[in-house]
């Protein structure tokens, strides 16, 4: 059984290896590339390595990044990975993330595919709590994540949504995570 998610337009499905040039589009899509810390394309190795952490992190973790469709074409990814050293809250807490293209920019992808993704991970592995880090000067994503339901800042580019918040919003998903489903 293949793990996928749908919301009402969109279907996340776990990355899998064939997957670098659509991320590399996406993340590397000018764009987007200005709004990152580094104000550069990511080069293809490191995306490749990337990718493949994160097949890996499926395999073995049952959690990783989304391939984000609309209409059966990719618009945007979703990033799920443990947070990190750094960041002052455990370093196994799990952080979303979402990268959109710019020509889907501005019609809600980031917030549905991000609220989906983070309501699957605190239903499927019971975790009270997710994380988003967000440079305070990508306006765009602040814009997105201030109609997170019951976010909570944490300081100038953490922020927090709490299992209990999510579940008060309602869930994005028109169906259940772990079934078969398909495209859309």
């Amino acid at each position: 059984m293949t793990l996928r998610l749908r919301t009402d337009r969109l279907l996340l499905r776990p990355v899998d290896e064939d997957d670098l040039d659509v991320l590399l589009a996406i993340r590397n899509a000018p764009d987007v590339v200005a709004t990152t810390s580094t104000g550069e394309p990511l080069p293809r190795k490191r995306m490749a390595d990337q990718l493949s952490r994160r097949c890996k992190s499926w395999r073995e973790q049952g959690l990783g990044s989304w391939l984000v469709l609309l209409e059966g074409d990719p618009v945007a990814y979703v990033e799920v990975a443990p947070i990190g050293e750094g960041s002052g809250v455990d370093p196994e807490a799990i952080e979303v993330g979402v990268v959109v293209h710019p020509d889907h920019w501005g019609k809600g992808m980031a917030l549905e595919a991000g609220l989906a993704a983070a309501r699957d991970i605190v239903d499927r592995l019971g975790l009270d709590r997710v994380y988003a880090g967000v440079d305070p000067d990508n306006e765009k994503s602040l814009r997105a994540l201030a109609k997170v339901p019951g976010v909570r800042r944490l300081d100038d580019e953490l922020y927090e949504v709490t299992a209990e918040a999510l579940h008060r919003a309602g869930s994005p998903l028109s169906a259940l995570p772990g079934q078969d489903m398909p495209p859309p």
